[in-house]
Parts: C-alpha cells; structure tokens; sequence
C-alpha cells in the first residue's frame, strides 16, 4: 500500500512538473529536456547491457569450471575403481 502511494504521489509530481514546463518554458525547452533524459536513459541502458553481459560470462566461466571438476572427479574415481578391481 504505501509503494502505490508513493508511485501515485511522484506520478502526479512528474505530471505537474511536465504541465509546468511546457506551460511557462515552452516546447522548445520542454523537448530539450526530454532529449537529455532520453540520451541519459540510452547511456543507461548501453551501461547496463555491459554489466549484464560481463556477468553472464563470469557465470558461464564459473560453470565450465564447474563442469571440468566434475569430470576430473568421476575421471578420479574410475581410476581409483578400476585400480581396486
């Protein structure tokens, strides 16, 4: 209940502020504004994406490791079988 709030309270912020800038600055500003924030998001996102994909690969690192231990392993133990038999 009070994340809804809070969502409905800065959405009617945003809406006043955005009625404001275009109300007294004027659509030129108000566009220029809203191209900052746009190219602000992209970098965002492009940041993001690199983190994402640097992760990802730490993690499929991290299971080839994985993997190559466990077949060691049962390598190990085949020997060892195969020794006392």
């Amino acid at each position: 209940m009070k994340d809804s709030v809070s969502l409905i309270l800065s959405g009617c912020f945003v809406a006043v502020l955005a009625w404001a800038s275009w109300h007294w600055w004027g659509e030129y500003f108000t566009l220029a504004i809203l191209a900052i924030v746009l190219l602000q998001y992209a970098v965002d996102n492009f940041q993001l994406r690199r983190q994402v994909r640097g992760l990802i690969a730490e993690r499929d690192s991290r299971e080839r490791k994985d993997a190559l231990r466990r077949v060691v392993r049962s390598l190990v133990a085949l020997g060892e079988k195969k020794g006392r038999g």
